[in-house]
C-alpha cells in the first residue's frame, strides 16, 4: 500500500517479518558493520525527510535529525484522509485527500487531480510539498494510486500493459467521483495534473472528458511513434507496447493509446511545462500537444526550462514551476 518498510525473510522457513512500522515510508537502509543496527531515512505525510537509527530488529528507535522541525511548525501541513473505493470494474484502489486549510463542507471547494510518475511508481504516506501547496491554497486534493502502480503486487502493476490510458484512466477518474460523493467539491472547478507518466495520463484524460477546468501536464507524452525515435528509453515502450513500432501489433497499440490522436476533443485550458533538455519524455512530445491546441483555439501557455532535465531539477527551476501551476488554477479554478 501507502508504506515502504524494512522486511526480514527466514532462511530456513521462508516467513516474511515485517521490521519497521507506522503510516510512513522508509528507505535508504543502511546496517553497521556488526549488523546490530541500522540507519535509514524516513517521512510520513506531514514531515519531510528525517535520519532514524534502530536496533537490526527494529526495536529502540531514535530520530537522529530535525532539520525540517521549524517547517512543520510554521506551515502545519495538512494530514491527509486516507481512502478506498472501487473502480469500474470493481477492482479496490487506494488513495488520499488533502482537505484545503479552512475547509468548511457547507460551501463548495475546487478541486485537483494529481497523478504520480512511473506508471510503477506510487503515492504514498510521505511528504508531498506539491499537495500540500495546493491544499494551502484552497484547493482540495485528491492522489490515487490506480492500475500500474507499484506495492499491490504483480497483476495490479502490470495491468496496464498493452493499455495506458484505459483501466488506470477509470480508476483515476473513478477517485475523482468517489471525493465528490464524499466531500464538498464544486464540479465547475476540477483540475488535473501530473509529471512524466502523469504528465501522460493529463494528456490523456483532456482527450477523453471536458470534465475539468483546467490542466496543467508536466513533461508528459503525446506521440508513442515519434517518442520511440527520439527517447533514450525506447526498451520501455518495447515492454509495455509488446515491441517496436514497425512490429504491427505495437504499432497499432502505440497510435490507439497516444493522446495526440484525441486532441480534436481537448476543450480544457492547458499549461505545458517541460525541461528543454529532457532526453527521456523528449520536449518534443509537449511541444506537439501545445501546437495542436493552438490551432484548436484551446487556451495554452507552454513554460520551457532550459538546461534541465527529466529529473534532477534545480530548486529555483522546481519553485518556479510550482508558481506557474498555481497561477494557471488560479485563472481558470478559483475564480469561476
Amino acid at each position: 500500500g501507502g508504506a515502504d518498510h524494512l522486511f526480514r525473510v527466514a532462511l530456513e522457513t521462508g516467513v516474511v517479518e515485517q521490521v519497521t512500522q507506522g503510516n510512513r515510508r522508509l528507505s535508504g537502509f543502511n546496517p553497521s558493520a556488526n549488523y546490530a543496527t541500522i540507519a535509514y531515512v524516513g517521512t510520513d505525510s506531514t514531515h519531510p525527510t528525517e535520519l532514524f537509527r534502530s536496533a537490526i530488529d527494529g526495536r529502540g528507535e531514535k530520530q537522529l535529525t530535525a532539520f525540517n522541525r521549524d517547517l512543520v511548525q510554521a506551515v502545519r501541513p495538512i494530514e491527509p484522509d486516507q481512502i478506498f473505493y472501487p473502480s469500474t470494474d470493481g477492482t479496490k484502489i487506494e488513495g488520499w485527500v488533502l482537505k484545503p486549510r479552512g475547509y468548511d463542507p457547507e460551501r463548495q471547494w475546487p478541486l485537483i487531480l494529481t497523478i504520480h510518475g512511473g506508471p510503477h511508481g506510487a503515492f504514498g504516506n510521505d511528504f508531498n510539498f506539491e499537495h500540500q501547496l495546493f491544499a494551502a491554497n484552497g484547493y482540495l486534493v485528491v492522489y490515487t494510486n490506480p492500475r500500474g502502480s507499484i506495492n499491490y503486487g504483480e497483476e495490479f502493476q502490470w495491468a496496464t500493459w498493452g493499455g495506458w490510458g484505459r483501466l488506470d484512466f477509470d480508476d483515476v477518474m473513478c477517485g475523482v467521483d468517489y471525493v465528490q460523493t464524499h466531500y464538498s467539491v464544486d464540479a465547475t472547478r476540477l483540475g488535473v495534473t501530473g509529471y512524466s507518466y502523469g504528465g501522460y495520463m493529463t494528456n490523456w484524460i483532456i482527450g477523453h472528458t471536458t470534465r475539468f477546468a483546467a490542466a496543467v501536464v508536466g513533461a508528459g507524452i503525446s506521440n508513442w511513434i515519434s517518442d520511440y525515435g527520439t527517447s533514450t528509453m525506447a526498451r520501455t515502450k518495447e515492454s509495455e507496447f509488446h515491441g517496436p513500432p514497425w512490429d504491427l501489433r505495437a504499432h497499432a497499440l502505440m497510435v490507439k493509446q497516444s493522446p495526440i490522436e484525441y486532441v480534436a476533443s481537448v476543450k480544457t485550458p492547458t499549461l505545458f511545462l517541460h525541461g528543454e533538455s529532457d532526453v527521456g519524455n523528449p520536449i518534443e512530445q509537449s511541444e506537439q500537444m501545445y501546437s495542436a491546441l493552438l490551432r484548436l483555439h484551446v487556451p495554452a501557455r507552454f513554460v520551457r526550462y532550459a538546461d534541465t532535465y527529466h529529473g534532477g531539477w534545480s530548486p529555483w527551476n522546481i519553485v518556479h514551476r510550482y508558481h506557474e501551476e498555481l497561477k494557471w488554477f488560479h485563472r481558470f479554478m478559483a475564480g469561476r
